[in-house]
């Protein structure tokens, strides 16, 4: 099995356990978003930072006509937002998952979704607006080859904008769901890689105070509210944050960014 069918098998594994545990979707404010969100001072809970956050992605694309591309869309909580925006049949979302795309359906209607590589985009060149691609990048067996196939399959003038994340060497080697090749020591090399890729006007900014810590905050009182409540036990807690607490010394950026295919 080559390195990326072994990293596509843990992710299908993993993020189709994720979506079928309710205390999930609680967590999420009965959304079926996936992700570390957006943080303001006014951000009550974790549903709402996950809009933030697509709310900061769309600042990136200045003309919001014509068709898009919602790559890794997860369960459609994404896809669904952006339809607030565009008609369901500009609407184009792909996930790896069967199992998940059954949701999204649900989720947002009239949406085209399809089972498809985020490396290996089955759309003719030059076919869409622009792609979106909420914290999924760092999964993709490799984040170059996404970034040239998005490129490819952009319009001349197309923007790609996402947000990602960058762990240590020592976390690129030892997680499951991640490869050495994606590794990048700082947002420059990141900014570098889009550049090297085809992209020009590439804006890349750091929100790892607004994204991945505030986030960690809010779990670890949200899980400790519901122990304190009586409502799961110690041993549930703990479960619950070991995964939070484990990405504490792998975590090194979390960005958002876009970059526009040459006219």
């Amino acid at each position: 099995m080559s390195e990326a069918e072994s990293i596509e098998n843990y992710i299908l594994q993993r993020y189709d356990q994720l979506c079928n545990w309710q205390e999930v979707g609680s967590y999420y404010g009965d959304s079926d978003f996936l992700n570390f969100g957006y943080w303001t001072k006014d951000t009550r809970d974790q549903k709402e930072a996950c809009e933030n956050l697509m709310e900061q992605l769309m600042y990136y694309i200045p003309d919001k006509s014509g068709n898009i591309l919602d790559v890794a869309c997860g369960k459609g909580e994404t896809t669904a937002y952006l339809a607030r925006t565009y008609q369901a049949d500009n609407i184009t979302a792909i996930n790896i998952s069967e199992n998940q795309l059954v949701f999204a359906k649900k989720n947002a209607p009239g949406v085209n979704f399809q089972i498809m590589s985020a490396t290996d985009l089955k759309f003719e060149d030059n076919h869409f607006d622009n792609i979106i691609c909420v914290e999924a990048a760092f999964h993709f067996c490799t984040r170059e080859d996404f970034f040239k196939e998005a490129l490819r399959v952009l319009k001349p003038g197309g923007r790609l904008v996402l947000c990602d994340v960058l762990m240590t060497l020592d976390a690129e080697r030892r997680r499951e769901s991640r490869t050495e090749k994606n590794y990048l020591d700082d947002l420059q090399s990141y900014r570098q890689l889009m550049e090297n890729s085809g992209y020009q006007n590439v804006e890349i900014d750091d929100i790892t105070e607004q994204s991945w810590r505030q986030h960690y905050w809010y779990a670890v009182k949200y899980f400790h509210a519901q122990f304190l409540a009586g409502k799961i036990s110690e041993d549930v807690l703990i479960e619950r944050l070991r995964p939070t607490y484990s990405r504490v010394p792998d975590m090194m950026y979390y960005l958002k960014g876009a970059g526009q295919k040459p006219a």
